[in-house]
């Protein structure tokens, strides 16, 4: 098979490359592991703790970390009492990629799960592995395949059990109904949850009943859906990321705070945002300029084109045997100003998508261009108005706003 390395490429865009290895969202799963048993390679911290917390807060950028972390009590303790880096996300930098890295410990190029949606061989079709449905249908449960066969074999939270430690996932309520879901969790106790108040307070419980070595898992998605409805800088993100922060300090770090030795907790997020304007969207299928793009792309066995994969801001796109070159060509010509097209082949190489092995499920899945907008723009596909983009808010992309992350450590014992 072939294997990622490290290519530094000087990139005009302006683009942040995944600092796989050196301080990215991929090397998590391997600093929980060695954390919690001593186990493995060095990770992004160091040191040994009997319980390891772990907040997974979608969408929670460096950037909105940076501009509060003196206004808020919260950020201030960490800043005080623990540490604070930046580090990068995967490529692509999206919540499908990361949820299924920090729940398998595989990043995308070997997961094999990189977008929101893209084509699946065994059925022929575009999917939304999150959702575990088919593209056009979009109704959740509707691919009708076990998830064993497309998802990777293994969890981390087997991996600790088998080292004696415990998993704990608090997780929104709707998120457990997906098989998706369902496959990753295996090995974690699953406690569900439909308000942030009640997930930190079952947390703050299960954080004093359960002892001996654990792992303690919390995903919070209202930051990411509030910023794509309302956009990253708008009014109504800005209240959403005051109410967690401000949630988070009052109902766990005031309750916990000095009373858990032996803990640490993480905070961190799988990618930040970019703002948009949907109605500035480039839709392929729709511009003029555009006109006759269809014959450069695959189609399945029933004729369907292959479209769309990726997001907004990475649309994959699936060409033609014999057309790769002619295909770019078009493409960049057309885009010159407001993206990059890259070559996915090329990018695999680079490293973009995780550096090692590269399974042949990532390579059969991810296509042969990926359009990479600049910041601000959209690029993406109509379909007589069935995918049109509708997000103030959008990530996906290399930009340093979509790129950028926090990774935040403090001991519960202070």
């Amino acid at each position: 098979m072939p294997r990622a390395k490290h290519n530094v490429r000087t990139n005009p865009a302006d683009f942040v490359r995944p600092r796989y290895g050196e301080g990215c969202f991929a090397d998590l799963p391997q600093t929980i592991r060695r954390l919690l048993t001593g186990q493995g390679q060095t990770g992004l911290i160091e040191g040994r703790y009997e319980k390891v917390v772990l907040f997974f807060i979608d969408a929670f950028a460096w950037r909105f970390f940076e501009s509060r972390r003196e206004r808020y009590p919260f950020l201030r303790h960490i800043d005080e009492c623990g540490s604070a880096r930046q580090i990068t996300a995967q490529f692509p930098s999206t919540t499908a990629a990361h949820v299924t890295c920090i729940q398998t410990g595989l990043p995308p190029a070997q997961s094999g799960v990189f977008e929101w949606q893209y084509y699946e061989p065994e059925v022929d079709e575009i999917i939304k592995p999150l959702l575990w449905a088919l593209g056009d249908s979009g109704e959740r449960g509707s691919l009708e395949v076990p998830p064993e066969k497309l998802l990777p074999p293994g969890t981390i939270y087997q991996q600790l059990a088998a080292a004696g430690v415990a998993s704990h996932i608090f997780q929104p309520a709707e998120h457990f109904k997906s098989p998706y879901s369902q496959w990753t969790f295996r090995g974690a106790h699953q406690h569900l949850y439909r308000t942030l108040s009640a997930a930190l307070t079952s947390l703050r419980l299960a954080l004093d009943a359960v002892g001996g070595p654990a792992y303690f898992f919390l995903y919070f998605d209202g930051i990411d859906g509030t910023g794509h409805d309302f956009g990253p800088d708008s009014p109504q993100c800005d209240a959403e990321i005051d109410a967690f922060l401000t949630t988070m300090d009052r109902l766990f770090l005031q309750q916990v705070a000095g009373k858990h030795d032996d803990t640490l907790m993480l905070v961190t997020a799988d990618h930040g945002m970019t703002a948009t304007d949907p109605k500035t969207t480039i839709y392929l299928d729709e511009h003029a300029e555009f006109a006759g793009c269809e014959r450069l792309l695959r189609r399945n066995k029933r004729g369907a084109l292959l479209v769309p994969a990726g997001s907004p801001r990475d649309m994959f796109l699936y060409i033609e045997e014999g057309l790769l070159d002619e295909a770019q060509a078009f493409f960049t010509e057309r885009l010159a100003g407001r993206a990059e097209v890259r070559k996915v082949a090329e990018m695999v190489a680079e490293g973009y998508f995780g550096l090692g092995p590269v399974s042949e499920k990532f390579i059969a899945r991810a296509g042969d261009l990926v359009i990479l907008p600049y910041a601000g723009e959209c690029v993406w596909w109509w379909g007589g108005g069935n995918y049109e983009n509708k997000f103030y808010g959008n990530h996906g992309g290399l930009t340093a706003g979509e790129m950028e992350t926090p990774l935040l450590s403090c001991e519960l014992g202070f």
